[in-house]
């Protein structure tokens, strides 16, 4: 948004005056006024922006008299509604009105405060700006009371996110209990916190107190731990339903999602005791958590969930009052795409196929039947109360032409009456409102006291009146204008919606410019972050990524008319591409050598580091230690509060550094960590993620200062034949330039500090810091130079040699052996790189008698040795012995859990299994702790060792390639990695040169399973082989459709295609024994919806030879066709789709004789001459146009290659 923009055309319904721009300029907001209220004469200024000629009519007088006449209707109409005792606002659909709903409460409490920044203006307001800043205060010090009643909720929450854990969202507006009867279902709304804690900021800001003590304080940072994970916590959304089918299913909302990043941003580093605070009332938020939800809200949009295709919550996320992103085309992409689906004459729905409160709705049961939800198609209730978030929307864009668009359209749908809500015969009908609205101009209704405009709930469709009426059962229940509207009965009992009436009252207030945007947003979210006032510099703060990246000749764009008629325009004046984003943000990289034979080393090659001895007094941390820094964060003994959860720092809180307790600390990532996973074993394997490194810092990096990033060099990263690869990077580096997008800059870290992003440790004080061993826990000097592999100069350099040694642990020569046998071998036995398999084998014997903690000799376990055989393996790049000793330990990733949350929030399902066998399907984010339940369980350890550990390598590559090139991933809806493992075998026995070689994928080392990764879902595409791969020969039409199926690949559009057939087959479609049914699955489900698609991935999901399954999708796509040109054809029976496959083998077989023709068939190529799709074009036709056909029953074609081509794997 510019700092000044052009007068704007006034509208005569909004007491003759221009909107103009409200927003003050970012340079006139210092951190030291950031909280003074201006006055009206300031005000004026604003509003006269560009404009000094321009005369107001309204006067001094004529002010106070407007706000004396909001102040009487937020009495009448807001505040004669809250609770004495706990100051909270009851819902008027709740029995008794005993119930308050923390979102409505929120919304009730921010009007009431934009009437106090009003009043705040003036010098005599009677008193009123402090009577209703208390009465705001109380409200939002009643919700926070109301959960602290549940502090054990919260502290079980952090690390289970589990609905029966979640903050109730509902209370009981008297005493601030739980809600009588109420359960989990429906509560877990992470949205409600968020929008809490926004409109806490907001308020502290604006100078009221509402945080009164510590332990306040430390629930509030414990409420910044419960949302920091919503990227990943499926809830049931503002509207408390769940999934669109209303089935009792949580799901991930972009609307929670982003209400969260928007909190975190404003939580962060923030004194809940304002301007008058100390260090010890700030709050701190993970800059890694906010980036995920951040990269997973930006990835959903426009999407709402997996079963909304859009939601009108997203109004209230990208615009007002949240503003939780700024990327200008994802903003407008989503709002567009609101208005399109869900904008109607009465308001907006909520949501598509939204049933609550429509008079089809079952008012006895909670939840709907699995057909129900069809009935609710096009009969959804409509609520202005959207009219007015678009007003607002318009006000804060300087949209003219918007604002008067919906003024328009709100006005003929509010309800009015004379005396408030005391009287409900008061209330006009539907006849005598719309009179009213036509005799009375906007000005005489707002400034009369008797007139009360009221919001209505929501307006339903009557069916009851369009039975009644003259109009035929064949008219067009498509069109809205032919629907009998009513409106809900609320107005007709007196009864206020408090959420509705909120926001229209904020509304009225910014039209009738008595309230500026600035004033209803203190902290400037409408802006982007980088233009923000930051009133301490003390503690980090998240800045905009324009704030590193600019755009070449990018124009500004200002928008003087509606959304409808920029989609309008859309047609005409086509699509305009946009301008190539660069980044100037330069990275500090601070190489750091374990010792000082390793710095003089590499100071041969100019490569100029430091050891930690020489940076002292600066400290440098592992990062498990900072995470250990970090659970003092939030202790608290009343609540029975735990400090930060034991959750590891990502690059991005690395690369600051942290002044604890008069000293400075800094982090190496978890790139270094040597205790990690043995991935970093892999020192090709390291410098492709150090480069990774980079490259997400350059893009993701927000933060004020640059980054420093700490390269913790070992001597073991010089063995190796990677030993060049690494020099050549540190060679980059210190030239400055990695690529031609990322820019870094080999410093000293004395000299990097200096612009560096300080983050300063307040919450630990000195007793704490005391206590801590500061030159344990950091990193020292390496000296020991008698372990193996260590070296004094370049000449001692050995190279490790490649091992293509497998594991044989079913069949091997220790497998009957005594147990005093393989004690003593291994006790006698020295480690070396020929004894290795043998000492993992003989171990392995001993952890099937005992486990882990069987005793070898004294005060040494089959743990300790394992452990020392993983560190040995290692050292040999041994990758066998490597992954078998770690799925022996089992050894987890700790990335897991977000990796798989950036799968989900792309459409696709994950599957773990090995292949063959049963799978794990996971649809939604799941904790740690059930990562390892299945990855150790039978299914999958209990059937093969090494892929515990390697479906985890899998699982990490598919998300980094996902996040680089998501092009790989198209026509792949589900990622089956056990299917995937036998793609990537299949890929391997291709590559191989030689059959007789012994390469698995056991014994690539974890680079090279990535390459692997890359050569398979790149198959099909040209001129995409890594470089390593080779020249490939190309592949037969057998193994392409192998490849296909174990990726399990779909066309483009294959469901939509899906979806065509199933409507035109009664009867429904038939796979390996499972009948999808064309009712209800026509009638619950929409053809663009994920969900469907899912459905139809499940039935594949049956098959268990990839080449059978595609070709089931290549049966699929020629029906497609053939139905598309034929429209008059229809299905008359069941689509067995197994019966046609099996009659098109059946055929070529008769005209080729064929000894095998399952095979021969899978190796036709797919074209109508001489390949299958000829054979089954006929079968197609035949099967169509023969409706009496008989299946008869065929012989077996070829027995060992069509046996359980169906079943469940």
């Amino acid at each position: 948004m510019t700092d000044s923009c052009s007068r704007t055309q006034r509208q005569t319904s909004m007491n003759g005056s221009g909107i103009g721009n409200l927003c003050m300029p970012p340079s006139s907001i210092t951190g030291s006024n950031r909280s003074r209220r201006p006055s009206w004469s300031d005000a004026k200024k604003v509003w006269n922006a560009g404009d000094e000629e321009e005369t107001y009519s309204d006067s001094h007088t004529q002010i106070l008299k407007k706000l004396d006449n909001y102040y009487r209707k937020m009495k009448r109409q807001i505040l004669a509604f809250q609770s004495l005792t706990t100051g909270l606002f009851p819902n008027h659909l709740e029995p008794d009105r005993k119930v308050g709903h923390v979102v409505e409460n929120v919304f009730c409490a921010i009007s009431v405060w934009s009437l106090r920044q009003c009043y705040c203006k003036i010098d005599n307001d009677q008193g009123r700006a402090h009577e209703l800043g208390q009465a705001a205060v109380k409200c939002m010090r009643g919700i926070l009371n109301c959960w602290m009643r549940q502090a054990k909720k919260v502290e079980v929450f952090k690390s289970e996110q589990s609905p029966k854990d979640a903050l109730h969202s509902a209370f009981n507006v008297f005493d601030g209990s739980e809600v009588d009867d109420a359960d989990e279902v429906g509560q877990l709304q992470i949205c409600a916190i968020s929008i809490y804690l926004l409109t806490l900021v907001q308020m502290i800001t604006s100078n009221l107190e509402i945080i009164f003590s510590m332990d306040e304080v430390n629930f509030v940072q414990q409420l910044v731990f419960y949302i920091e994970r919503a990227y990943r916590t499926p809830d049931y959304g503002i509207w408390q339903r769940g999934s669109k089918y209303n089935t009792n299913t949580c799901e991930l909302h972009a609307s929670s999602i982003g209400m969260a990043k928007a909190a975190l941003e404003a939580m962060n580093g923030f004194n809940l005791y304002g301007d008058k605070g100390a260090n010890w009332s700030v709050v701190y938020v993970d800059v890694d958590a906010h980036n995920r939800n951040r990269t997973t809200f930006d990835t959903l949009l426009p999407r709402e969930s997996a079963s909304k295709n859009t939601d009108a919550a997203l109004l209230l996320t990208v615009s007002w009052p949240t503003f939780a992103v700024h990327d200008e085309t994802l903003v407008q992409s989503t709002i567009r795409k609101c208005i399109r689906k869900l904008r109607g004459t009465h308001g907006f729905k909520r949501y598509l196929r939204d049933g609550q409160y429509t008079d089809l709705e079952s008012k006895d049961q909670r939840f709907y039947e699995s057909t129900e939800i069809k009935k609710f198609d096009k009969n959804e209730c409509q609520w202005p109360m959207f009219f007015a978030v678009m007003i607002i929307d318009g006000i804060f864009k300087n949209n003219q032409a918007q604002v008067d668009e919906y003024l328009a359209a709100l006005n003929p749908l509010l309800r009015r009456t004379t005396e408030a809500f005391s009287d409900a015969n008061s209330i006009t009908n539907d006849s005598e409102s719309d009179s009213l609205f036509l005799t009375k101009s906007q000005e005489e209704v707002s400034s009369s006291p008797n007139i009360c405009e009221m919001m209505v709930h929501y307006y339903y469709v009557d069916h009851s009146r369009q039975q009644s009426s003259a109009q035929s059962e064949s008219s067009d229940r498509g069109n809205n204008q032919q629907l009998p509207f009513a409106c809900s009965s609320e107005i007709l009992h007196g009864h206020f919606f408090l959420l509705g009436q909120a926001v229209w009252i904020i509304c009225q207030l910014l039209v009738d410019k008595l309230l500026t945007i600035t004033d209803l947003d203190p902290i400037r979210r409408y802006l982007p972050p980088s233009d923000r006032p930051k009133s301490n510099s003390r503690y980090s703060s998240i800045q905009d990524s324009l704030r590193y990246q600019y755009t070449p000749n990018m124009p500004k764009c200002m928008s003087s008319t509606s959304y409808e008629a920029v989609s309008a325009k859309k047609k005409t004046t086509g699509v305009i591409t946009s301008n190539v984003t660069f980044s100037d943000l330069v990275i500090q990289v601070v190489a750091i050598s374990e010792s000082v034979r390793l710095q003089q080393v590499l100071a041969t090659y100019g490569i100029q580091t430091q050891t930690p001895k020489q940076i002292e007094p600066i400290l440098i941390w592992p990062p498990a230690e900072l995470v250990k820094a970090y659970t003092n964060l939030g202790v608290n003994k009343k609540f029975g509060f735990s400090g930060r959860p034991d959750r590891p720092f990502g690059v991005l809180g690395t690369c600051k550094v942290y002044r604890i307790c008069s000293k400075t600390v800094l982090c190496y990532p978890l790139t270094f960590e040597t205790n990690d996973f043995y991935m970093s074993s892999d020192m090709t394997l390291l410098l492709d993620n150090i480069r990774s490194d980079f490259e997400f810092i350059t893009k993701c990096w927000r933060l004020k200062g640059r980054p420093i990033y700490i390269m913790m060099l070992r001597e073991r990263h010089l063995r190796g034949p990677q030993k060049s690869d690494l020099l050549e990077l540190l060679t980059q580096i210190r030239q400055g330039k990695v690529s031609a997008n990322i820019f870094v800059r080999l410093e000293r870290l004395q000299t990097a500090i200096s612009s560096a992003c300080v983050e300063h440790l307040d919450f630990l004080n000195n007793s704490i810091c005391t206590a801590m061993d500061w030159q344990s826990v950091s990193v020292r000097e390496y000296k020991n130079t008698t372990e193996i592999g260590h070296y004094k100069s370049l000449t001692d350099v050995s190279k490790t040699p490649i091992i293509v040694e497998d594991i044989d642990y079913l069949n091997h020569e220790f497998k009957n052996q005594h147990e005093e046998e393989l004690r003593e071998f291994i006790c006698e036995t020295e480690i070396s790189l020929g004894s290795l398999r043998k000492h993992a084998l003989a171990t392995y014997e001993l952890y099937k008698t005992g486990g882990l903690d069987w005793m070898i000799k004294d005060n040494y376990r089959v743990r300790n040795h394992l452990e020392h055989l993983s560190k040995e393996a290692a050292t040999w790049q041994h990758w066998a012995v490597i992954r078998f000793v770690s799925s022996l330990l089992h050894k987890m990733v700790d990335s897991l859990a977000p990796s798989v949350s950036n799968l989900l929030v792309r459409g696709k399902t994950v599957t773990i299994g090995v292949f063959g066998h049963e799978e794990a399907i996971i649809d939604k984010p799941i904790r740690p702790k059930e990562f390892f339940k299945i990855l150790y369980s039978d299914s999958v350890f209990g059937r093969s060792i090494f892929h515990a550990v390697l479906l985890q390598e899998l699982l990490i590559n598919v998300s980094v390639f996902i996040q680089t090139s998501p092009q790989l991933f198209n026509g792949i809806l589900k990622l089956r990695l056990g299917w995937l493992f036998q793609a990537m075998e299949l890929g391997l026995e291709h590559l191989r040169a030689d059959t007789e070689e012994t390469v698995t994928l056991n014994t690539l080392s974890p680079n090279e399973i990535k390459q692997l990764m890359y050569y398979v879902l790149t198959t099909n595409v040209p001129q995409t082989t890594p470089q390593n791969i080779g020249e490939v020969e190309q592949r037969s039409s057998y193994e392409k459709r192998q490849m296909d199926g174990a990726l399990c690949r779909v066309p483009a559009d294959f469901f939509e295609h899906v979806w065509s057939i199933l409507e035109r087959t009664p009867g429904g479609i038939k796979l390996c024994d499972a009948l999808l049914p064309q009712q209800p699955t026509l009638s619950d489900m929409t053809d663009y919806e994920l969900n469907f698609s899912l459905k139809i991935e499940e039935m594949l999901s049956r098959i268990s030879d990839p080449a059978y399954r595609c070709l089931v999708v290549e049966m699929f796509e020629l029906i497609n066709v053939l139905l598309k040109r034929n429209s008059e054809l229809r299905f008359t029976q069941i689509l067995d789709v197994d019966y046609l496959i099996n009659e098109a083998v059946k055929l070529f077989q008769q005209q080729t004789n064929s000894n095998d023709p399952f095979q021969d068939f899978y190796n036709l190529p797919i074209q109508l001459v001489g390949g299958s799709t000829g054979y089954m074009v006929r079968v197609i036709i035949n099967y169509l146009f023969n409706a009496n056909l008989q299946k008869v029953d065929t012989t077996e074609l070829n027995a060992a290659n069509n046996t359980d081509i169906c079943k469940i794997s």
